[in-house]
């Protein structure tokens, strides 16, 4: 079953430079997420640590259960137990800053990208839709009163985006040097939804299947 819909008129595409953008995102996306992933997981010594810890308060306990006549010794676990703990504490502190440190790393690294992708295709739109067709099928209604086909394919193309048409500072400086901007597709618009859906699918699975 095929949802109705209306044909997009398209001028010019550039399928195998689509392609490589979205393989670029979707490696760069997983990519990220792997390392903060590995980043964030508890060593193998935080998982020994984490051992000891449930031993020795079950070990306290058990001897805070037996009364004053294992005072001394439920005093020992006790002091063992914090220092554990305070170890513990340490490592933890350790991983949240080297993740912090990785994430920022990663940042500065995805901006260089970004502007890898912004400097190649300066200027040339990978999807342009075709104005005067526009215009033809009726796909722009009473929107625009223009004779004007860069006008037409703009706000065809604004309502097929809409809301992200209207809003993203971003997605307005990627358009930088192509002639009519609203009514084409950039390279780092699709560059930027391969990561955005694979970066969603992942915080789905990352949610069902991994714990911290």
């Amino acid at each position: 079953m095929v949802i109705p819909h209306s044909s997009i008129p398209i001028a010019s595409i550039r399928p195998a430079d689509i392609l490589l953008l979205l393989i670029a995102g979707v490696f760069s996306e997983v990519l990220k997420r792997l390392i903060l992933r590995s980043a964030k997981n508890r060593t193998a010594t935080e998982y020994e640590l984490l051992e000891e810890l449930r031993v020795l308060r079950y070990q306290t306990k058990m001897k805070r259960d037996q009364g004053p006549s294992a005072f001394v010794t439920c005093a020992k676990l006790e002091r063992i137990v914090l220092a554990k703990e305070k170890e513990l504490d340490t490592l933890k502190d350790a991983r949240t800053a080297k993740t912090k440190q990785m994430e920022k790393v990663i940042k500065y690294v995805n901006y260089g990208l970004n502007l890898v992708i912004f400097i190649v295709y300066y200027g040339i739109p990978l999807i342009a839709i075709d104005g005067f067709r526009a215009t033809e099928l009726g796909l722009t209604g009473h929107i625009v009163q223009s004779d004007d086909h860069a006008v037409h394919a703009a706000a065809f193309w604004k309502g097929v985006m809409f809301p992200i048409s209207v809003v993203g500072i971003a997605s307005k400086l990627s358009k930088i040097g192509i002639e009519n901007k609203a009514g084409c597709v950039e390279a780092l618009a699709v560059y930027w939804s391969a990561q955005v859906l694979v970066g969603q699918i992942y915080e789905c699975f990352e949610a069902l299947f991994f714990r911290y």
